[in-house]
């Protein structure tokens, strides 16, 4: 079953960091509320990741439409095979970007300021 990911839809939440993730068939109609606060939620689009049962020889990929890419170091991908650029790489910006998306946020309350 996927995983589908949902943020509240017009607002931050300090119960949920922003994003939950929820199990659901694919068949189910998309939650309407968080939960585990209730405030009103939106699916959103995240990074879908796959890993192929057993190994798959970088030919065979290429054979089936696939381009098969490997991490040359941080940043980089080198094409293995199939068609495509043979280099894939994020500028330093992009990179940094990437860094800070994926650091954990923590909400800051202040506790002197009335809601």
């Amino acid at each position: 079953m996927p995983v589908y990911e949902y943020e509240p839809d017009d607002r931050d939440c300090l119960m949920c960091e922003g994003r939950v993730a929820v199990i659901q068939g694919i068949k189910e109609d998309p939650l309407k509320y968080c939960p585990w606060c209730g405030l009103d939620v939106k699916r959103v689009i995240s990074r879908a990741t796959f890993k192929l049962a057993g190994s798959t020889p970088d030919d065979k990929a290429s054979r089936k439409g696939f381009t098969t890419f490997r991490r040359a170091e941080k940043g980089i991908w080198e094409k293995v095979s199939g068609e495509g650029p043979d280099v894939m790489s994020g500028t330093k910006e992009d990179i940094e970007a990437v860094d800070a998306e994926k650091a954990p946020k923590k909400p800051v309350i202040d506790l002197d300021k009335d809601s």
